[in-house]
């Protein structure tokens, strides 16, 4: 209603016009939102944890309904047009020339400019999903996710360089000092050179490696005689456990290539302390493009997460194992350890507080029982 009452009073536009507009926005938006309930309704019948190939589905499935979208966006978009066009193409006319300092008979090619550009649009939402629903079928969902980023920031080079292109020419024709095209097009052209270089860098990031990035240990690992792991929660993830974690950075990326600072997978319950390692898994603390792969493993891995834990604590002595540890809170060193629902919030002596929370509550009754052990009373249930 704002936007409808400043077209009408600022910029003078009839009702009726205002009406096809608004008329048709609220259609989007509805039928938007339907599509959108439809997509997570779907998305969520599909098990996440288990595989790559059932990440791939999510994948396939979720940009199958953008692009119903975008062909009901598409749809309403040239009827609006059209209507309003065949309607008040009299009424148009005068206000672009009493308000934008542009001749009339440029008013056509700005009209078919937008109509390529939205169909454009289209075309390269549905190349996306044809390119997606072909990504390869694998079990490493790094090698899926990898590819799956390539299409994406393939894609956005190409909807970016005509869409710049478009603005360039617009911004020219509409008389605008020479320099001015000049600086944005010296601006597009370095965006399209770091596009390249980040597609590069993405394409050569390499998973073959499954060691632990030793750069990320918060500390030296010690060794204890008799110690002996009594529980696992294969699974877990590092949140913010107050204020000041908020602004702590968790990672680092530059140009599709980073790593994240908490890579820590698993929990391991010793007669001594908490253990937190990274079992070496698809992605390990690396960050390509859009994707960071400690929440994506434990959203969507933790089915190969589990094997692979299980089968490191059945082939690995205690000492191999720390080899794969990050961090380590013993047990005299725990002022408070509380365990809301999913999470663990482990507060300190020195003041330090920890959190990390899993997804499997199969988990819960036993870590009641061995904290409530080795804790005591210091040991919180909320």
């Amino acid at each position: 209603m704002v936007l409808a009452f400043v077209l009408a009073v600022f910029f003078k536009i009839s009702v009726p016009i205002i009406a096809i507009l608004i008329g048709m926005e609220i259609l989007i938006t509805a039928i938007a939102g339907y599509i959108k309930v439809k997509k997570i309704t779907a998305v969520y019948s599909i098990g996440t944890q288990d595989n790559a190939q059932s990440y791939r589905t999510i994948l396939i499935t979720s940009e199958y309904y953008e692009l119903i979208k975008a062909v009901f966006g598409l749809a309403t978009s040239i009827v609006s047009v059209s209507l309003i066009f065949a309607l008040f193409s009299r009424e148009i006319s005068t206000f672009v020339i009493q308000n934008i300092p542009i001749q009339s008979g440029l008013l056509k090619y700005f009209i078919l400019v937008f109509v390529i550009f939205r169909l454009f649009d289209f075309i390269v939402r549905f190349v996306r999903y044809g390119w997606i629903k072909n990504l390869k079928i694998s079990d490493d969902l790094a090698q899926v996710n990898q590819e799956y980023q390539l299409i994406g920031k393939r894609l956005e080079l190409i909807k970016f360089i005509p869409g710049m292109s478009v603005i360039l020419l617009i911004i020219y024709l509409i008389g605008i000092p020479f320099l001015i095209p000049l600086i944005f097009g010296g601006f597009m052209l370095l965006m399209v050179i770091l596009s390249i270089i980040e597609l590069k860098r993405i394409k050569n990031i390499s998973f073959e490696d499954k060691k632990i990035d030793t750069s990320i240990v918060q500390h030296p690992i010690s060794e204890y005689q008799d110690e002996q792991i009594s529980s696992s929660v294969f699974g877990i993830m590092k949140t913010a456990a107050g204020l000041k974690d908020v602004f702590k950075p968790f990672g680092m990326s530059v140009l599709g290539s980073g790593k994240t600072y908490y890579p820590e997978n698993t929990l391991l319950i010793t007669n001594y302390r908490i253990l937190l390692i990274q079992v070496p898994i698809t992605g390990g603390n690396k960050i390509v493009g859009e994707t960071d792969y400690v929440p994506q493993n434990f959203f969507f891995n933790r089915g190969e997460l589990r094997q692979k834990g299980e089968e490191l604590l059945k082939t690995n002595s205690l000492p191999q194992i720390l080899k794969l540890a990050t961090n380590d809170v013993l047990y005299n060193d725990i002022k408070t350890l509380t365990l809301k629902q999913t999470q663990i919030i482990i507060e300190k002596v020195s003041g330090e507080k920890l959190s990390y929370v899993f997804m499997d509550r199969e988990y819960i009754d036993s870590l009641k029982q061995l904290f409530q052990l080795y804790l005591k009373e210091r040991f919180i249930i909320v």
